[in-house]
């Protein structure tokens, strides 16, 4: 009776390490102390109608494995992959160290593996103390089982699907391979090296827990770093664009979307540089102080707007670049064409605003005066738009001086 009550104690404290372990693996504030109790009860029965019925090890473990499942399942709210693993994990470590044990004295006694199965109402049947011991051992290996660096390993996996998908496999298959040793129990022989294989067996199961363990936290840290570092290149990527967009907007004329002044500069001094084949077009609107002041600065945007318009048209996207580089002063670069060439697209530009002003309503003229220059032929940038800003200016006048006449 003693011993039977023992036993009982040990299973419980079996028992409520195997569920707080099952609790701390889904960081459960709250424990159910109700539900542990009840399936301590449950258990217990089923292990005592198991020897009284005398069910054979294989079984009695095969049907014990469902309900330890079951139970969890329910103690962790429906979690099948958590409660799976957790009951893995009791079984296989239960079932490991009870096997140890029944082996372990069967040695010390020197007694027939037989003895120790669950053939109760045998004389000679000695499963009780092993049974106990293995209680007892298998609720401490649960206890450092607890310890928060082994949990935080443990749960690590749990955030992996399909690497724990993989760990469940290689559980699963050392569990049939500990149950298959259960059968040793059948065997009426008091061989040693049926003992030995039986404590081996529990050892490569215990060891290939914990490579497979090992090995799966492995890969899911592996996984957790390759994430992490798509997530930083991803964020790189994403500062690296907002650089970009900054400095665009850096770059950019608000009004006309034509580079700026600053940009102009840096690019033509970077062109000569690097010797490029380029033609430089300063470019400057006829009249628009005359519209600002008789017409209003609206009026004035307009024409501007008008004019960027017809720009973009005669040049070539994505290779020709546009600066607005005063109020009423532009830029255009061109690379890989002649200078006559150049002048032809201005002249091409003029006739479509002069067509424009006719077509549309304006009450004024559009009309540009510009200065073509060839990069080459100067060595500074700021005396190549010097350069080109003083032919402008001379067309400028020349057009003054024919209206006059």
């Amino acid at each position: 009776m003693g011993l039977l009550l023992l036993t009982a104690l040990t299973y419980f404290y079996f028992h409520w390490q195997y569920f707080f372990l099952a609790a701390e693996l889904r960081k459960m504030t709250r424990r159910r102390f109700g539900m542990v109790l009840l399936s301590f009860i449950l258990n217990y029965l089923f292990f005592v109608i198991c020897s009284v019925l005398e069910f054979p090890l294989i079984i009695n473990w095969f049907l014990f494995a469902f309900l330890l499942f079951f139970e969890t399942l329910l103690y962790d709210q429906g979690d099948k992959r958590c409660a799976y693993f957790s009951s893995l994990l009791g079984i296989l470590y239960g079932l490991s160290v009870n096997i140890f044990c029944r082996s372990v004295i069967a040695i010390g006694l020197n007694q027939p593996l037989q003895n120790f199965d669950n053939h109760t109402s045998s004389v000679g049947n000695l499963k009780g103390v092993p049974v106990l011991l293995g209680f007892l051992l298998a609720g401490m290996v649960f206890l450092i089982m607890r310890h928060p660096v082994v949990m935080e390993r443990l749960r690590l996996i749990l955030v992996h699907p399909g690497h724990q998908s993989f760990l469940l496999e290689i559980m699963t298959g050392l569990l049939f391979y500990l149950f298959l040793n259960l059968l040793l129990y059948a065997a009426p022989f008091n061989d040693l090296l049926l003992k030995m294989w039986s404590i081996k067996s529990c050892f490569f199961s215990v060891v290939g827990i914990y490579i497979a363990i090992r090995y799966t936290r492995r890969i899911c840290e592996l996984d957790d770093y390759r994430e992490k570092n798509r997530q930083m290149e991803q964020q790189l990527e994403e500062q690296r664009q907002e650089e970009e967009l900054l400095r665009l907007q850096t770059t950019i004329d608000p009004m006309t979307g034509f580079y700026n002044r600053h940009y102009a500069e840096e690019k033509i001094a970077f062109l000569m540089e690097h010797k490029a084949d380029f033609i430089l077009c300063f470019l400057d609107l006829d009249g628009l102080k005359r519209v600002n002041d008789q017409y209003g600065h609206e009026e004035g945007d307009r024409y501007i707007l008008t004019v960027t318009e017809q720009i973009r048209n005669v040049c070539r996207s994505g290779r020709d670049l546009l600066f607005r580089y005063g109020g009423d002063e532009f830029l255009l670069l061109f690379e890989k064409v002649t200078r006559g060439k150049a002048e032809e697209r201005i002249e091409q530009l003029n006739e479509r605003l002069c067509s424009i002003s006719r077509q549309n309503g304006f009450s004024y003229p559009l009309s540009l005066s510009y200065g073509v220059v060839e990069g080459t032929a100067y060595t500074d940038w700021k005396e190549l738009i010097r350069a080109a800003d003083r032919k402008m200016y001379i067309q400028k006048q020349e057009k003054k001086m024919a209206r006059d006449l």
